[in-house]
């Protein structure tokens, strides 16, 4: 059971060395929303993606979440297996759909 102070819902890590700004949990939150959209309008579960994409499911459900500073790489194998072309279209539409 947690401390009554915090809540049970997890958090991006916030160490010294992976400190995240709060622009940058921002672009996460928008990336996986925009994963969890294209999923959901192309009525397609998560098991899909990890199959399609290599990425395991529990990793793929933090993205989405927006509590993992992913690789490039896995962003690119996600991207593409969800039609886009690249990791860098993925993240030019999450920045502009907020």
């Amino acid at each position: 059971m947690p401390p009554k102070n915090q809540s049970s819902r997890k958090q991006p890590i916030r160490s010294k060395q992976n400190k995240v700004s709060r622009t940058d949990e921002i672009l996460l939150k928008q990336v996986g929303l925009l994963i969890h959209k294209t999923l959901f309008e192309s009525d397609k579960p998560v098991e899909w993606l990890s199959f399609k994409s290599g990425v395991a499911r529990s990793s793929i459900r933090e993205i989405i979440a927006g509590r993992s500073n992913t690789r490039i790489l896995t962003l690119n194998s996600l991207a593409k297996s969800l039609g886009f072309t690249d990791v860098a279209d993925l993240l030019n539409k999450a920045k502009n759909n907020p």
